[in-house]
């Protein structure tokens, strides 16, 4: 399709059809990450008391929060006040689920879920009037990298919905916008052929997804004598891992010295943050307050502290100071790239590994990750395959919650990812070990530590 004609009609109706204000969020950040940081605080102040109103007003979870923190929306002073309210932890969203949506939210709200970064799955709620501010706010920093709406992009990604939904509604959606989503989850010396050639027929301006399987395509199509570097891709948008350096240099160099732009945030988070040319994380402003935190005090730049979010824009589901788990530190200075929007540094957060299968393919551990975090009563867990064949998974429940086929269905899930030879046994425990860095990842295979 031709760009312009996805940029300037069937993208904008695409939006409108959706209900999605997307496009007018776009020219509002636009106009929004020139002006100075005086102007820009005070419309943070604004939205922020805005949304701190709506939520004392709407939702009986922060009605109660603000009552016992003798918080007053009403009265704020500056968007120090928000310190008033106690940091919002994973453990009381589990808790407080249906207490902490708004029943009246404009076109409802739609059901989704993380792993989270210490491995406890994570329900939560988007609304029509976020998602406009993410997807604008992803469509901004496109436009950083001198990529503009309706460009060819091609997603190396995965997840539950696109895993499975590949109906002809979708295709043709993705046909319209220019779009084109491979699946990350299986990735082999078998298929990389095949992947590279829809590639090539795809002519992506832009490729979008997990720097690991990047990384690992191209050394796999390497190895078949196939050369990333002439599908003529411009930038790589790295996302939802930690981007290494050695993983930049090398994802640069197999595609002919692209620049690799990466980005922080998270699905229950949303998109906080981009790296502009200058290579600074400049965050959303706008749309979010971030603040980070050790021992319940704001750190200094230059420190480490755990991230909390309040998503400015999130009002079916409000997350309020949400401790997201994930460390970085606060950015100094303004950058040379000219715009206003604060910046972060530092940023430490989820990994993932690879699991591979008995017939050679390498599956990225989301893959299995969405088969055990769908469970209901799935507190936390970690997945290790130990060899080639053998997987187990450490499941810590909440009893009353967790199912009596639980641990059939895990079984059967991971057997139809992996293969029916893979032995599969579910452990109930009653803590999940961390690794000797004392992180916790959710997912480990001694297989893929081994190499291709």
């Amino acid at each position: 399709m031709i760009p312009l004609l996805v940029r300037k009609a069937i993208y904008p109706v695409h939006e409108k059809v959706m209900g999605r204000n997307t496009f007018a969020c776009l020219q509002e950040l636009e106009r929004l990450q020139w002006l100075n940081p005086a102007q820009l605080e005070e419309i943070r102040f604004r939205k922020l008391r805005e949304l701190l109103i709506h939520a004392r007003n709407n939702i009986p979870f922060y009605a109660d929060r603000f009552e016992e923190a003798a918080f007053d929306p009403e009265k704020m002073q500056s968007l120090e006040d928000l310190k008033i309210i106690p940091l919002l932890t994973k453990g009381e969203i589990k808790q407080n689920l249906e207490r902490m949506t708004w029943k009246g939210c404009p076109g409802g709200l739609h059901r989704y879920n993380t792993g989270g970064s210490s491995g406890e799955p994570l329900i939560f709620y988007f609304d029509k009037r976020r998602q406009s501010w993410d997807k604008a706010a992803r469509m901004l920093t496109h436009r950083w990298w001198g990529v503009e709406v309706g460009e060819k992009e091609l997603y190396l990604w995965g997840s539950p919905v696109e895993a499975t939904r590949q109906d002809r509604m979708k295709e043709l959606r993705d046909k319209l916008t220019n779009e084109l989503l491979i699946s990350a989850f299986e990735i082999s010396q078998a298929n990389v052929g095949d992947i590279f050639g829809a590639i090539q027929r795809f002519t992506p301006e832009t490729l979008f997804g997990y720097p690991s399987t990047i990384e690992l395509f191209a050394q796999m199509a390497k190895k078949q004598g196939l050369d990333p570097a002439t599908l003529g891709v411009s930038v790589f948008f790295s996302t939802a891992e930690l981007l290494y350096d050695h993983q930049r240099k090398a994802i640069s160099e197999q595609f002919g010295g692209i620049p690799v732009a990466d980005c922080y945030g998270s699905r229950e988070g949303g998109f906080v943050s981009h790296e502009c040319r200058e290579g600074n994380y400049h965050v959303m402003d706008p749309n979010y307050v971030v603040e980070f935190i050790k021992d319940e005090q704001p750190v200094s730049a230059g420190e480490d502290g755990e991230i909390v979010l309040t998503h400015l824009d999130a009002w079916g589901m409000p997350l309020i100071r949400y401790k997201t788990g994930d460390v970085a530190q606060p950015g100094e200075g303004a950058c040379a790239c000219g715009r206003s929007f604060s910046t972060m540094q530092g940023i430490r957060g989820r990994t993932t590994d690879f699991v591979v299968t008995p017939d050679g393919r390498w599956q990225h551990a989301l893959s299995v990750i969405y088969i055990v975090r769908d469970v209901e009563g799935v507190d936390e867990f970690k997945i290790i395959q130990h060899e080639l064949e053998d997987v187990q998974v450490l499941v810590k429940l909440i009893p009353e919650l967790y199912p009596g086929n639980g641990n059939e269905r895990i079984i059967a899930g991971i057997k139809k990812r992996m293969g029916d030879s893979v032995r599969v046994r579910v452990d109930i425990v009653e803590t999940i070990p961390t690794d000797a860095s004392g992180k916790h990842r959710y997912v480990v295979s001694n297989v893929a530590k081994k190499g291709l």
